[in-house]
This record gives C-alpha cells, sequence and structure tokens, in this order.
C-alpha cells in the first residue's frame, strides 16, 4: 500500500527546510572570493565590524535551483528576506508564479529561531538541535550550512522588489482546489504495478475541509481501511490555489503530497518524500463509499476528575474502570484515540463492547462534544445502560441521529461509584 494511504503527510517546522537546496544556476554570479574588508558589508575600504546577522538586516537574497541541486529540489527561484525579527521566504516556479511566503521569527518566542552564533564570520540560528549557518562568500553572496542534513547551498543579493511578500498560499472558496474537493469522493484502483509499495486493492478518498478520509477494500471488496487525517498543526496546507493544494508534514524530513485536477472527474496526487516520489490518478466516485462504518475503535484511556483506570492492555483492548468516592461528580474517562475523529451520527449509531462488574450493577453512559472543554456544543449525552454480572456479555450503547454535528469529544461515563467494571473487548464504533 502506498504511503498516501495510510494518511502520509509531513510537516514543516524550521526554517532550514523550506530553505531550498544548494544551486550553482544562478544569473550574473558574484565574485566567490570572500571579502571580509568591507564595512557593513556595503563596499568602501576598512575592515567590517558589523556582524553576519547585522549585515543581512533589510537585504535580500535570490537563489535559483533545479532537481539536478539535490534530492528535493525543484526548478523554482527562492527569496531570503532578512529582518531583524524574522526571515521571511518568498517562492515563484521559473515562470514567476507565486507558490511560497513563509516567514520564520528569530528571537526567543516559543516558535522562535534563536541566534547561537553572531560573529563577522558566522550566524547560526537554532531550532531545538536543528542550526543553520549563514556565512558571507563575498559582499553579494552568502553561504547557507545544514549540518543536520548535510546541505550546503548558495544566493546571490538581490536589490529588486521581490515578489510574493503578499501572496497568501492558503486561499480559500469555492475555486481553490480544496473547495472543489470539498464533500466529493475519487476512487483509485491499485496494482503492485503501479509503485513499489502498492497493492491490489481499492482505495476512496473524502474530502471535507477539514481533512480528508480514506477508506479502502481489497479487490473482492474486503475492508481494509478507514483513516482520517485533519488538516492542523499535524498536516499543513502550504498552498490551496485555484491550481495546486499542497500538504506537509514533518520535522527536516518532510514530505508533501500534492494534488491537482486533471479534468472535473479526475485528480491527480504526487507525494514527495526526501527517499521517492509517487504519482497516481483518482477518478469520481458518486456511489455509496464503502468502509465508512469499518475499523473505529475508542480508547477511553484518559481518566479525569479523579477517576481510575487499571490493568488496561491492547489487542484486544482490555481495561478495568472505577469511579471511587474521592472522585468528583464530572470524573469520567476520554478517548484517547484522536485519528476518529471527527465523528458523525447523521442517521445514529452505536458502540458496542464486552464487559462485566465484580457483582454490583453499574450504569453507563456516552457523552458526544463538538471538541474538548470549553467548546463542548454541540454535546450529547445517551441514555444509561445497566452492566450487569460477573461474566462478560456483549453490550450496546445507542447513539441517536445527529444530524450534521459533528464531535471530537467522546467520554465514557460510570453512574454507580466505589463498583470496578471490566471491559474485555474493543470498544467499536458504528455510525448508521
Amino acid at each position: 500500500m502506498k504511503a498516501p494511504v495510510k494518511i502520509y503527510f509531513l510537516k514543516l517546522i524550521f526554517l532550514a527546510i523550506f530553505l531550498s537546496c544548494s544551486s550553482e544556476e544562478i544569473d550574473d554570479p558574484q565574485d566567490p572570493t570572500p571579502t571580509d574588508n568591507v564595512s557593513g558589508g556595503n563596499g568602501g575600504g576598512g575592515e567590517t565590524t558589523a556582524t553576519v546577522f547585522e549585515r543581512l538586516q533589510g537585504s535580500t537574497f535570490r537563489q535559483i535551483e533545479s532537481p539536478d541541486d539535490c534530492g528535493t529540489c525543484e526548478d523554482e527561484i527562492n527569496y531570503y528576506i532578512f529582518k531583524s525579527d524574522a526571515l521571511q521566504i518568498t517562492g515563484t516556479t521559473l515562470d514567476g508564479a507565486c507558490e511560497q511566503n513563509d516567514s520564520q521569527p528569530i528571537g526567543t518566542c516559543a516558535e522562535c529561531a534563536t541566534v547561537q552564533e553572531d560573529s563577522v564570520d558566522r550566524l547560526t540560528l537554532c531550532v531545538g538541535s536543528l542550526c543553520q549557518t549563514i556565512t558571507f562568500l563575498s559582499n553579494d553572496e552568502i553561504q547557507f550550512d545544514f549540518p543536520t542534513a548535510n546541505i550546503t547551498w548558495t544566493a546571490q543579493r538581490f536589490t529588486d522588489e521581490p515578489p510574493c511578500k503578499e501572496w497568501d498560499p492558503v486561499g480559500s472558496g469555492s475555486e481553490t482546489v480544496l473547495g472543489r474537493l470539498a464533500g466529493k469522493t475519487f476512487r483509485q484502483i491499485e496494482s503492485p504495478d503501479d509503485c513499489g509499495t502498492c497493492e491490489d486493492e481499492i482505495n476512496y478518498y473524502m474530502f471535507n475541509e477539514e481533512g480528508l478520509r480514506i477508506t479502502g477494500t481489497t479487490l473482492d471488496g474486503v475492508c481494509e481501511q478507514n483513516d482520517y487525517a485533519a488538516f492542523g498543526d499535524q498536516y499543513q496546507i502550504e498552498i490551496n490555489s485555484n491550481d495546486l493544494l499542497r500538504v506537509c508534514q514533518g520535522s527536516f524530513l518532510r514530505a508533501c503530497q500534492e494534488i491537482t485536477f486533471l479534468s472535473d472527474t479526475e485528480i491527480q496526487f504526487v507525494l514527495d518524500t526526501p527517499i521517492s516520489t509517487n504519482t497516481w490518478t483518482a477518478q469520481l466516485f458518486t456511489e455509496d463509499v464503502p468502509c465508512t462504518q469499518w475499523g473505529f475503535k475508542a480508547y477511553f484511556t484518559e481518566q479525569f476528575g479523579g477517576a481510575l483506570l487499571s490493568n488496561v492492555s491492547y489487542e484486544p483492548f482490555t481495561a478495568t474502570f472505577e469511579w471511587p468516592s474521592s472522585a468528583e461528580v464530572w470524573a469520567g474517562f476520554a478517548n484517547s484515540y484522536q485519528e476518529i475523529y471527527p465523528l458523525t451520527f447523521p442517521n445514529g449509531g452505536n458502540i458496542t463492547f464486552m464487559a462485566a462488574t465484580s457483582g454490583t450493577d453499574i450504569d453507563v453512559y456516552l457523552r458526544l462534544e463538538y471538541e474538548p472543554h470549553p467548546n463542548v456544543e454541540p454535546a450529547h449525552d445517551t441514555s444509561p445502560i445497566t452492566i450487569s454480572g460477573t461474566d462478560p456479555k456483549e453490550y450496546t450503547i445507542e447513539i441517536s441521529p445527529q444530524g450534521t454535528n459533528t464531535y471530537s469529544s467522546m467520554i465514557f461515563y460510570l453512574m454507580t461509584r466505589d463498583q470496578e467494571l471490566t471491559v474485555s473487548s474493543d470498544i467499536e464504533i458504528i455510525t448508521y
């Protein structure tokens, strides 16, 4: 199965990655000989006393790269705009179309790059353990060194107004690629001949503005996948234009998923990782999508308010739950498996599990919330059911139809104090 079917997006977090790879193909190359006897880096005699950071501020440097420069390089032009508190990086295709506008703050904030070294020879910026060093090769050429990835490249001074400074790569509206995808399903039938990691299977891609759900079956229709990737911190939308949707995930080893329309009924996927690039297509699918009710499981392993959880194991899931007298009235157990969200129950649904008591009946119920506290509305409480007996039996908590509501928080509550309830099976979620 290819990586995208496993939601294999990677996230961009540091300037060293959205800075591109090395390039030797620069228009009007400058003298590569270092020039250290320039005051402030602006010409005139005398040895400079300005640091690299001081010389960079207010300057723009341009780099033209091609796939020959590095394994992840593209045909593009990058502009590095240095400020006292940030490095802005814009980029275009070779024909001038904007495709990047990012900013890495520099300072002491939580997301900032910090200055680890700033001398007349070197500037080193770090985010955590990832560090980037910049040096002047001449007054008009700088060199970037990213030792973690063993990458070095250069850029030349650019005195015109850099493009794309005001460009918003993440657009919105029905004309963008994501706007055209939202609410639609595309199907792909793959085989081992399609790529090195492909299998004989059928994949269904269901898009909405918040994320992508992928279900999958074998060629004879047996469900084998039901995953959801929400756009946000982990899967970041880098570009959503009328022509391209790009979603990325990762640290310095990032991979990006690009989606474009080939026609109104066919889309193309390109997965670009540090080790490979895969391309495939999928066609518009308007029938009922299989496996949307398959494979959902909840793991109520986040106890709160003094609720007690013990004897937890998996495959299958087993755990002992208790609501002791010392716990708060609002104590309970939240689902810890975030991949199932958001959940929808337009026609209702249920959760099913095997459970037993230590001898005293225990009433339980389920609560659905829009998001975890405090943004919980709309919320829904199910009717309670009673767990009886010391021998495990199957129980079902019914969920009434919820219309268009979506839920990203699910909580399991016990209504009987000081009694142990043992769940001895996976907690399965079904939507009707």
